[in-house]
């Protein structure tokens, strides 16, 4: 492809970002500029021969709280109409310097190539397959950079040779077993699938599958490009559930982090994809995830337009509720309302099937009580699982315990049986049987003395390591009385626990988890105290021993 293919402007970010204002993070907002040979002709020269020079320059900011990480590319976007298909992108780069450096590209803001180590003088080829959500694809190189903050941040050269798009064509039983279908989730903690270390959480999604064919047998597996752990395909002989669903993400962070385009890459003409979304959309204090409801229609249209572009079936699901009588006067209030509505709202517009979990469990929560709630939700008591991450006990309205998470994965399924009005729908129910129904197990609980001052319920979730950073999440159970709290950490090399992040008691009940992050390639040990308005400290939580 020559230059003359792409339509090419430069993005640049040249204000601050305006900061906290409401409870909400405004980062640095983007700039597209025209570039010719009287403006900002240094970004993009083409040279003699078959080389574009390209000038980047990129740096990472981290706001305030430490949560909201922000990296801005100043480079120019090639722009290109690929409509919505999956298309394979092949780029050609060439290094002029005397210095090794690492190149990278976004597609439709999502990285793609990553730190590609280009030798000085040298030509490298890289390809990557692009599922696009958008008509028009856009493409973004840039050179590494560690710069935390523009000022540090150095313009880097390098050169691209080549550019080349050929659209990729599925076939409906592509790297399947004669077309079986497969029911793709797309999701957060809520449906996530849980190893058995954190027994009893359970997502909702990882036992969707006992609602599917639940006289064939079943195959519990990683998908093959092993995305993240979290992932797990459940097979039968005539369909299968693929949870794709991982905790702390949003309709915008699953995106961003190039998930989506992840599901995509597996899912087939024929397959459904289930979506649900609000519990961290609506996390303003967390700034990488928030949507807001004035921005949540046009998400989840990214999510519809590319699954119907494709020939996939969307499904909206409404946020299942949280057990939120506790701070209601024990009544129960629907969770994510304003969410709730949105999603309704696209899914009558756009004729989108829609299961409303966010009702259904609210209206069944109001049935059953307040106590009898703890059962579906992640409420057990200390020596109730010694083996495991809630070994103290844990009290969490969020997130499921295994028998809720049945509860309402045969709810979303009753929902999908009782629906009318869907073609796709009604070739989906050949598959479901609602006939199970869910039992409590009886628990053991080997009691043990509660010191009622240190933090209890401490565990680790979700340890994740991308360019060579651990990020993770802690959970624990909050504690009267205390006005914040010490999470400490200690490296294999260190002889003392050294301070990590401070959590105020405030920040702590606007989270059931919060996220942390250390540099990888170590083992590390973690744990947590309660500080007190005299300023008393308590003994420290259970130490955590992972390796990151």
């Amino acid at each position: 492809m020559k230059l003359s293919d792409f339509d090419v402007s430069l993005k640049i970010y040249p204000d601050k970002a305006k900061g906290w204002g409401g409870g909400v993070y405004y980062p640095r907002n983007a700039k597209l500029e025209e570039i010719n040979d009287d403006s900002n002709s240094h970004y993009l020269r083409q040279l003699e021969g078959e080389n574009t020079l390209i000038t980047s320059k990129c740096w990472t900011e981290t706001e305030v709280t430490g949560f909201g990480i922000y990296t801005y590319v100043n480079s120019p976007v090639f722009s290109y109409k690929t409509g919505l298909n999956d298309g394979r992108w092949t780029i050609t780069f060439y290094n002029p310097d005397k210095e090794a450096m690492c190149l990278n590209c976004y597609a439709d803001e999502v990285l793609q190539i990553k730190d590609l180590e280009v030798a000085p003088k040298s030509t490298m080829e890289a390809s990557f397959i692009n599922c696009s959500i958008h008509e028009v694809t856009t493409l973004q190189f840039f050179a590494s950079d560690s710069a935390e903050c523009e000022e540090k941040s150095l313009e880097h050269t390098f050169c691209i040779r080549d550019i080349s798009y050929e659209e990729v064509k599925k076939t409906a039983d592509e790297g399947d077993q004669k077309g079986k279908p497969t029911i793709f989730l797309a999701s957060d903690s809520t449906v996530q699938s849980y190893e058995p270390f954190y027994y009893p959480q359970t997502g909702w999604g990882q036992v969707f599958i006992d609602y599917v064919c639940p006289s064939e047998p079943l195959e519990d597996y990683l998908p093959p490009d092993h995305c993240y752990p979290q992932c797990h395909v459940y097979e039968r002989n005539s369909v299968r559930v693929e949870n794709r669903s991982i905790g702390a993400r949003s309709a915008r962070s699953f995106i961003d982090e190039g998930k989506w385009d992840a599901l995509l890459k597996r899912a087939r003409r024929g397959d459904y994809v289930l979506l649900q979304w609000a519990h961290n959309d609506a996390t303003a204090v967390r700034p990488n995830r928030y949507v807001s409801p004035g921005e949540f229609d046009s998400f989840l249209m990214k999510y519809i337009d590319s699954c119907k572009s494709r020939g996939i079936y969307p499904v909206l699901v409404t946020p299942v509720s949280r057990r939120n009588c506790d701070e209601h006067d024990g009544e129960f209030v629907l969770s994510f309302g304003e969410y709730r509505d949105v999603m309704l709202q696209v899914a009558d517009r756009e004729k989108v099937p829609c299961v409303d979990l966010c009702k259904m469990s609210n209206d069944y929560l109001k049935e059953i009580g307040s106590e009898e709630a703890k059962a579906l939700y992640l409420w057990c008591p200390s020596g109730a699982y010694p083996e495991g991450a809630y070994a103290d006990g844990v009290s969490d309205n969020t997130h499921l315990q295994e028998y809720g998470a049945k509860i309402y994965a045969r709810m979303v399924a009753k929902a999908l049986l009782s629906m009318e009005g869907y073609s796709e729908i009604d070739r989906l129910k050949a598959y479901l049987n609602i006939d199970a129904i869910p039992e409590k197990k009886k628990i053991t609980v080997i009691p043990k003395e509660v010191d009622l001052e240190t933090p209890t319920g401490f565990a680790l979730q979700e340890l994740i390591i991308e360019d060579k950073v651990a990020n993770f999440l802690l959970v624990w159970n909050d504690v009267k009385g205390a006005v914040s709290y010490n999470v400490y950490r200690k490296g294999s090399v260190d002889f003392q626990f050294f301070p990590l992040r401070s959590i105020t008691a405030q920040e702590k009940m606007q989270s059931i988890v919060l996220p942390f992050r250390l540099p990888a390639a170590d083992v590390y040990q973690v744990k947590v105290t309660a500080v007190f308005e005299d300023g008393k400290e308590s003994n420290p939580s259970r130490i955590i021993e992972f390796r990151a």
